[in-house]
């Protein structure tokens, strides 16, 4: 996903967006250590996904196996 910045595609596939997988548990600092820099990193990361998926120009596919990323998942 990192390398997508810049690009664009007719297609493009996200996959294994998972918890434990997305955000990236070795980029975010854990919130007991650090809150602001925790929230930080959880927003970078979400940025990055957020590349990654507007890289796509007609089509894309999103998938995850188990649980969904906590980026997936809708508010209430």
């Amino acid at each position: 996903m990192h390398a997508m910045k810049g690009l664009e595609f007719q297609a493009v596939a996200v996959i294994g967006v998972e918890q434990g997988l997305v955000p990236d548990p070795a980029a975010v600092t854990p919130q007991s250590e650090d809150a602001v820099a925790h929230a930080q990193d959880l927003q970078r990361e979400r940025c990055v996904l957020f590349v990654a998926c507007t890289r796509a120009r007609d089509h894309l596919y999103i998938s995850a196996a188990g649980e969904p990323s906590m980026f997936l998942r809708r508010s209430p």
